[in-house]
């Protein structure tokens, strides 16, 4: 099996071409395989190729719309860690459109959430809603003073799991 070929789990691995190409798709998810294979030095055909592969094994699970919340209002990012009697908050949760992500954990919690809020009275509203909510049995939350990098995308160094 060649580093590209799809097993039955997915890739095997990534190679130095696959890596290029996806680094290349990552910056601009509407680049084409023409310009790919300009930038990468990788034919298009094959460039193509690669791109239908990654899509096909799950590497590249679509492509979406990376949104500046700052510029859209949203200033105040939040992270809550919860202890949760039953699942019926982490449902409320997965459905709030104010969380942008979503983790059960293990620990001493049972899931963190990320949120984004246009200012801290939307915030504490948030939280209040949460401690009055007979399913959260604990919250912490923690105001994010600067956001350093964010669900910024990544090509994994070497072979994968």
């Amino acid at each position: 099996m060649t580093s590209t070929d799809v097993d039955a789990d997915g890739l095997s691995e990534l190679d130095d071409d696959d890596r290029a190409v996806l680094e290349a798709r990552i910056r601009d998810a509407r680049t084409d395989a023409e310009t790919i294979a300009v930038e990468t030095g990788i034919a298009a055909d094959r460039v193509e190729a690669k791109l239908t592969r990654l899509e096909d094994a799950g590497v590249i699970d679509g492509y979406t719309t990376r949104l500046d919340y700052g510029a859209l209002g949203y200033d105040v990012t939040a992270l809550f860690r919860l202890s949760v009697a039953d699942d019926s908050a982490l449902d409320r949760l997965r459905d709030d459109l104010r969380f942008v992500a979503l983790y059960a954990v293990t620990g001493g919690d049972d899931a963190v959430a990320i949120g984004k809020f246009g200012d801290t009275d939307a915030l504490n509203t948030v939280a209040t809603e949460l401690l009055t909510d007979d399913a959260v049995r604990s919250l912490t939350v923690t105001v994010v003073r600067d956001v350093l990098r964010e669900f910024e995308p990544t090509v994994p160094d070497g072979e994968l799991p």
